[in-house]
């Protein structure tokens, strides 16, 4: 007992020393808290501040039906279904910890390191084996990074293993049917080759034979560390898919994949100038001099050379025997088969990126052609090719229906709630409406930009469009266009009210007041058509908005209830004889479903009636069974019909006298 009270007094001395609180076990003493101790109480509070998590958006989680599928799969607790644990869990304890899930951050990161060692073994393998100049300099370094590049293979080859695929649009997490999976791909033996322990060479090959006189260096073994390459490619991918600068990436791609080419033969033409022999002629490397003889400049000259034969520049020494002349001749072809697809490809990538800008340039040319045939003012045309400047410079002339057409209509709702959802949340008549029906309304929702001056509506128009402003100024002017009532800023709605149409109104569904955007301002526009079109579908919420819709007319008194109950009860005598009518044909529906089974049943039964008749007798059969019958004494049946005589036929029976005469005679 003594040892527990011991153990909890020194545990509530430490607590009360990391958060400043005073324990029981001294009441008297109140000291002030040290500085160690509001510095740890500092850190406490920072670090839990940065950790919170941001408080949910009412408004967003409302109208967002996502389901966070990130949590499928990563933990192994019991569930009812069996079987779709095993698919979604796996089967064992152990499986998470051997699941790779492809799409973390995590994995496209080590992705990232595996491309360093990948392109580490492509540059330096190569270059090693030619220029011996490189394993003098750091032998110890070179080793080192040797070794921790197959040690990463070694770790990749595991991840690779235990890479999570999709199975019926499952992660499959199940580590016995990951490496089942892993062992019939084709990228096993790729991976399998690549780490095979070519090093061993080094024991009746050490590196430290390497010099001008033998070539090329035993480096030379780990060339098998190259099949690696596929996860270079695969991370290349991830990242276009993932950066925002997708035509930058792939030209620095392009870009690396053109200086690996030129590195790579310029250590192919500095071994075939030691095979020839170094200073042998003009073609080849001149090895004599203490300058020419420096790792430097063997570098130098021979990228040098290797960047002005594939570039199809020439200005190189012309070669001098056969070797030489078909080296160069395969370097030009190469050059410009290479090469050519390359600028090729950088010039379409160029290109693409000013296509927004190029299609934009057009439409404005179009516009000013349009202006200058049709001879509209100077002062509308400098208006029109300011809105012009001003969408390009705000949106670049985006086309945000044709960027998100590829999309389902569901993940566009997302979209665009994520994107508009701070100008939703203005939207009176939006708030508690049904997350099916803000989804569709927010699809409909269109950008227009309008310039200083223009108006947006007059009063008296028939309202058919409610606005929200998403950036920018308006005035509500009176009839004078001078004076300034009110004036609207982002998030302001107008026009919500007519678009529901209302009976009553005393405005009549028209404008009450004139709007004009002071400069640039942009707006989101929703049609009475649309709205309508989509309340079609949701009764329910087409009552709740005409009801806040009444609600807002009796705040400002411009609500008729009279014509209100009126239009009422109409309506809902209309809806009352629809809701009979469906009821009668319902009736009718069932009741003629039930006559046409009543129908196939009897003739099912007819024919199978028939079936077994033809099948006992046939016809004959069939005609005694329906003729009445009666039963005489001795058992035998009798038909009540009279027996029908034949009729002679007068032809016959003439003829059968004349033959019997004839007989006669």
């Amino acid at each position: 007992m003594r040892h527990f009270k011991v153990k909890a007094m020194v545990q509530s001395l430490d607590i009360s020393a990391i958060t400043g609180q005073q324990t029981d076990a001294e009441p008297s003493k109140r000291s002030k808290p040290s500085a160690l101790r509001r510095t740890l109480q500092a850190l406490r509070q920072r670090l839990t501040k940065r950790n919170r998590p941001k408080p949910p958006d009412w408004f967003l989680e409302k109208f967002s039906n996502t389901t966070n599928t990130d949590k499928i799969g990563k933990g192994c607790p019991a569930m009812e279904d069996a079987a779709l644990s095993s698919e979604i869990r796996g089967t064992s304890v152990l499986c998470n910890r051997l699941s790779v899930d492809p799409t973390l951050q995590s994995h496209y990161r080590w992705l990232a390191i595996v491309s360093l060692a990948v392109l580490y073994n492509i540059i330096f393998v190569v270059g090693r084996a030619v220029f011996w100049e490189i394993n003098k300099s750091a032998p110890a370094v070179w080793y080192t990074l040797d070794y921790l590049c197959d040690f990463i293979y070694l770790l990749d080859t595991l991840v690779h293993m235990h890479e999570g695929f999709l199975d019926q649009g499952l992660l499959v997490r199940d580590a016995f049917r990951l490496r089942r999976h892993y062992f019939h791909t084709k990228g096993w033996y790729l991976d399998v080759l690549s780490m095979v322990p070519t090093d061993l060479a080094y024991i009746w090959w050490p590196p430290e034979t390497c010099s001008s006189l033998y070539l090329p260096c035993p480096v030379i073994v780990r060339l098998n560390r190259l099949l690696r390459v596929n996860r270079l490619w695969e991370w290349f991918d991830r990242t276009e898919t993932a950066t925002g600068y997708p035509n930058a990436f792939r030209i620095c791609k392009v870009v690396l994949a053109i200086l690996v080419l030129i590195h790579w033969n310029a250590c192919m033409y500095f071994a075939i100038s030691y095979e020839i022999g170094f200073s042998s002629d003009s073609w080849v490397y001149n090895l004599n001099g203490t300058r020419n003889n420096t790792l430097q400049r063997q570098y130098i000259y021979s990228f040098y050379w290797s960047t002005l034969t594939l570039t199809t520049i020439g200005e190189t020494p012309t070669p001098e025997n056969d070797v030489e002349y078909l080296f160069v001749v395969a370097d030009f072809l190469a050059g410009v088969l290479i090469f050519a697809t390359i600028v090729g490809n950088i010039g379409s990538m160029i290109s693409n990126m000013n296509v927004a800008r190029v299609e934009f340039q057009n439409r404005m040319d179009g516009v000013k052609q349009y202006m200058a045939f049709r001879r509209v003012g100077h002062e509308l045309e400098a208006r029109v090719i300011r809105w012009f400047a001003y969408t390009w410079s705000q949106s670049g002339a985006l086309d945000e229906e044709r960027v998100l057409a590829a999309l389902p209509d569901k993940l566009k709702a997302e979209i665009a709630i994520q994107v508009h959802m701070d100008t939703l949340k203005q939207v009176r008549i939006f708030h508690d409406t049904e997350p099916g029906l803000l989804e569709a309304l927010v699809l409909k929702l269109k950008l227009q930009v309008f310039s200083p001056g223009d108006y947006i509506c007059r009063k008296g128009d028939v309202g058919k469009e409610m606005y929200i402003v998403k950036r920018g100024k308006l005035s509500v002017v009176g009839d004078d266009g001078i004076t300034v009532l009110a004036t609207l800023g982002a998030g302001s709605v107008f026009g919500e009210v007519s678009v529901l149409e209302i009976a009553g109104n005393r405005t009549g569904n028209r404008r009450t007041a004139n709007v004009r955007s002071l400069g640039y301002s942009d707006l989101f526009c929703l049609a009475k058509r649309d709205l309508w079109e989509t309340l079609a579908d949701y009764p329910e919420a087409r009552s709740t908005l005409t009801q806040r819709g009444c609600q807002l007319l009796r705040k400002d008194g411009l609500l008729d209830e009279q014509i209100f109950s009126d239009s009422q009860r109409v309506h809902d005598s209309i809806e009352g004889g629809i809701e009979k009518l469906e009821l009668s044909v319902e009736n009718l529906n069932m009741r003629l479903a039930r006559l046409l089974a009543e129908y196939t049943a009897s003739q099912a039964k007819i024919k199978q009636r028939l079936a077994k008749l033809e099948m006992n007798g046939g016809p004959g059969t069939w005609r005694l069974e329906c003729e009445p019958q009666t039963r005489g004494r001795s058992g035998r049946l009798y038909s009540l019909q009279p027996k029908r005589r034949p009729r002679s036929r007068p032809d016959a029976t003439a003829k059968s006298g004349e033959a019997a005469k004839q007989n006669t005679l």
